[in-house]
């Protein structure tokens, strides 16, 4: 697993205590996909994954799925990005900001006061705010 960070003043407060980004922050609760390139599935609980399209809602407990030489994007309310390369499986905690890599990699980008964020990747937890970064 790799961690790249950009501009995080506040990693080390962060890592520390990973609540941190979530004490002032409103709630994410879904995201729009504004691209899906070849192969992306969108895997709602309790149903088939099916093909996701630009403008598909990713509500919490549903996953985002990209096959080989796939990609996608996603935008939440509070201007947070998400990007998920190829062969990835992402999801999100609604009512939360806890996001997870389930596999794959994935590019997150917060800005600055928007609450900040929650990773879990694999055996790894990271708590970012107001700053990119990069898990594979």
């Amino acid at each position: 697993m790799v961690l790249l960070f950009r501009n995080c003043p506040c990693l080390l407060l962060a890592l520390t205590f990973p609540g941190i980004s979530n004490l002032m922050a409103s709630p994410l609760n879904s995201a729009r996909i504004t691209v899906a390139v070849n192969k992306v599935l969108l895997a709602e609980p309790d149903a088939q994954p099916r093909p996701a399209d630009v403008g598909d809602v990713l509500r919490g407990q549903a996953s985002l799925q990209t096959g080989e030489k796939s990609r996608a994007e996603l935008a939440f309310n509070d201007r947070t990005i998400v990007r998920i390369g190829a062969s990835s499986v992402f999801s999100f905690e609604r009512g939360t900001r806890d996001m997870e890599v389930h596999s794959g990699v994935m590019l997150l980008q917060v800005p600055k006061n928007a609450g900040g964020a929650r990773i879990q990747a694999g055996a790894v937890t990271a708590a970012i705010t107001g700053t990119t970064v990069m898990l594979e």
